[in-house]
């Protein structure tokens, strides 16, 4: 399949069914603002390059009967592959947004050229069984834990070290073979959580992720917002400026050890997370000022719909920290019985190791594909 000959015009129209799934051509009129002659010479280009098929027509509203097109969810594939300073996880994705196959590829040592290959004969193997040939996979998004320093070179911490100040979109195209897209992950969740999770309710919003770092990804009208290096979103030095406690998962493991509790690193602790452990509450209280902070200045700064708590926090916690923050739309006046546009505060509902992986895989799409 020949993508790259796919129109700009196409590839707009394309963005739009996938969202829908399935979508008729007065819809699709309505919602580009494209005429019905552009919408339909889109829609055949599509099809004949097998991303879309056409199927029956429906009479809506008072127009004509319009035909219904539908996505092609086997027609391409993207990979997503996650790497955390002690997980790294791949996820397989169908041209519909869904994710057909996942697993843990975690290694000692977080080797980059091992990991790779790992998760690229997961793909391989994954559409073979599906009976689709490997060349429909349209490449590998990698997430990383770490601060760019150059176009596709990040800053990660010491446990991988083997990811860290190497072009990585240059170095991984050549090893494996196809288009790679680099990012850092808490962008790639928010992208993955816009696309399958508590995210798809707001056009913009605040993915805040927790691990064992403290980062964001940003979504600004159904688009990521990268910012001029790519660290939009790199919010945990704004506890540190203003003297706060940084509320991660490697401050609660910590926690959690000094009142009795052990466990086997960060992601032993999530897998095994009791709310009811000595430590918890101790946690909740000594950080709930830093989070009501934070949403706060969230809130005020960037006006988005929602602020989502996520990353591999647990979300029984993670609906306890928004319980107990302090959250502007409780205190705020009202002038001449008219509120400001409230911003809503939510939990992220993918799975803790899946938005990462998952985002990842959706940016391949929309960088060879939408966009």
């Amino acid at each position: 399949m020949k993508t790259a000959s796919v129109s700009a015009r196409a590839r707009i129209v394309l963005a739009a069914i996938r969202r829908h799934g399935s979508v008729s051509r007065s819809v699709l009129i309505r919602e580009s603002g494209l005429s019905g002659t552009a919408i339909f010479r889109a829609t055949e280009e599509l099809e004949a390059a097998g991303l879309v098929r056409t199927g029956d027509t429906v009479a809506i509203g008072r127009g004509q009967p319009s035909n219904v097109i539908h996505i092609v969810p086997d027609a391409a594939f993207a990979l997503g592959l996650s790497v955390m300073t002690d997980r790294a996880d791949v996820v397989l994705l169908d041209l519909a947004g869904q994710v057909r196959a996942r697993r843990e590829i975690t290694l000692p040592g977080m080797p980059r050229a091992a990991l790779l290959d790992a998760a690229v004969a997961f793909g391989t193997a994954t559409v073979r069984n599906l009976g689709v040939e490997p060349a429909r996979l349209q490449g590998l998004g990698v997430a990383v834990a770490g601060y760019f320093v150059a176009p596709d070179t990040v800053n990660p911490a010491a446990e991988l070290d083997d990811w860290a100040l190497v072009d990585l979109q240059a170095a991984a195209t050549r090893q494996i073979a196809l288009p790679v897209a680099i990012e850092n992950i808490a962008s790639a969740a928010a992208v993955g959580e816009r696309l399958l999770g508590t995210g798809s309710r707001y056009a913009s919003s605040c993915y805040v992720n927790v691990a064992a770092g403290f980062g964001a990804g940003i979504i600004v009208d159904g688009a990521l917002m990268r910012g001029r290096h790519g660290n939009a979103g790199e919010i945990a030095g704004l506890f540190a400026m203003t003297g706060r406690a940084t509320p991660n998962l490697t401050t609660l493991r910590d926690t959690l050890t000094d009142h009795g509790v052990v466990t086997n690193g960060i992601a032993d602790m999530v897998a095994r997370f009791d709310p009811a452990w000595p430590g918890v509450q101790q946690w909740l209280d000594r950080h709930k000022a830093s989070f009501s902070y934070l949403f706060g200045a969230l809130r005020y700064t960037l006006d988005c719909e929602g602020i989502i708590l996520g990353g591999r926090l647990p979300r029984v916690l993670a609906h306890r920290i928004i319980e107990a923050v302090d959250w502007p739309e409780r205190q705020l006046p009202v002038r001449r019985d008219r509120p400001a546009p409230a911003t809503m505060l939510d939990v992220a509902v993918l799975a803790p190791d899946l938005a990462g992986p998952l985002g990842a895989a959706a940016l391949v799409f929309h960088r060879n594909l939408f966009d």
